[in-house]
């Protein structure tokens, strides 16, 4: 706020002010009074007036000096009538006034938002526990009656066992807080125990998988890592053991290699796969939500949400997570365990 600005929004109080001066020096002449009172009065008139109009300006220019301040250093805008004082002017009152009104709304609808949403989070943690209980009944079902048929089946109930999954992870991925637990981690278990959840649809796409002998412990939640694990993997198979895309396979065998490397301040895991690669002006969007790419239309069967949801992740647990490939050659995907307290070798 400036001086310019400020005169100019009081202009009319100032003109009229002057107006009426002008008419009490008139009336003054008028009434013969000494020419010494009068410029007495004058210059009275105009160091009061302007006492007047320069501290209200420097009252007001304090205020709105400290509102715009206080709005520049705050990360959270919506803070703002928190931290500012209520004015002891009348349009500064009323700013303030309109803003705790406007914050007090906003938090009552925020509130009402995280309702609906944790509602729906309940209902939908309850609906993911109960389908859990007849999809178990159908693949023990299948267990006990193997034939070509039911190994289809059960192919397909692993994949709507991954949806349910995915769903479950996406709801509790804006507020993983909730169910985030970050501890030492046996990063092999992690591994072996999603390789063991695909072994089927490994067996049936005759996928050669070669893992290092690696015993390093992580820091990070382990049901979290398992989820991210599983993404990566099964996105790795359904696109190097697909024959209709994957011309390769009919020269060598399909091939996922899993290992780590040691950093001076990190451990990076790697999955790499001699598949059909992804093309360059897709590779910088492979984390983007929904985003399926052209190998994901070729198949028809990418959802575009299973690498979102895990960069989600691995960014609320202070990981890496990249991908680097050659198109017709090899995907690799890298995850970076950051050292220091994070990680324990």
């Amino acid at each position: 706020m400036n001086i310019k600005d400020y005169l100019k929004d009081r202009s009319l109080a100032i003109l009229l002010n002057f107006i009426f001066f002008a008419f009490v020096i008139f009336i003054l002449k008028a009434s013969q009074v000494e020419r010494v009172t009068i410029i007495f009065t004058t210059m009275l008139w105009i160091v009061l007036s302007s006492i007047e109009i320069f501290y209200g300006y420097l009252k007001k220019k304090s205020y709105y000096d400290q509102v715009i301040n206080s709005l520049n250093e705050l990360d959270k805008k919506y803070l703002l009538p928190v931290v500012i004082k209520r004015s002891s002017f009348c349009e500064g009152k009323i700013l303030y006034d309109v803003l705790s009104i406007t914050d007090k709304s906003m938090n009552e609808e925020v509130n009402k938002y995280k309702f609906n949403q944790e509602e729906y989070r309940e209902y939908l943690d309850l609906w993911v526990h109960e389908i859990k209980t007849p999809i178990a009944a159908s693949k023990l079902v299948i267990e006990n009656n193997k034939n070509e048929h039911t190994l289809s089946i059960l192919e397909e109930i692993e994949k709507v066992e991954g949806f349910i999954e995915q769903a479950l992870y996406y709801s509790k991925s804006s507020e993983i807080e909730i169910d985030y637990i970050i501890k030492e981690t046996d990063l092999r278990k992690c591994i072996n125990n999603t390789i063991k959840r695909n072994k089927n649809l490994i067996r049936e796409k005759k996928i050669c998988i070669d893992i290092e002998d690696f015993r390093e412990k992580v820091y990070c939640d382990g049901k979290w890592m398992e989820f991210i694990l599983n993404q990566i993997i099964v996105n790795s198979i359904k696109y190097i053991g697909d024959k209709s895309i994957n011309k390769k396979l009919e020269k060598e065998l399909p091939t996922m290699s899993i290992y780590t490397k040691l950093k001076d301040n990190s451990l990076e895991l790697y999955i790499k796969d001699n598949g059909i690669g992804i093309d360059k002006k897709d590779l910088n969007k492979v984390f983007n939500k929904g985003f399926t790419g052209i190998n994901g239309r070729k198949l028809k069967k990418s959802t575009g949400m299973g690498l979102y949801i895990s960069k989600r992740l691995a960014q609320k647990m202070y990981l890496g997570l990249d991908i680097y490939s050659e198109v017709n050659k090899e995907t690799t995907v890298k995850i970076t365990f950051p050292k220091s307290n994070m990680i324990q070798i």
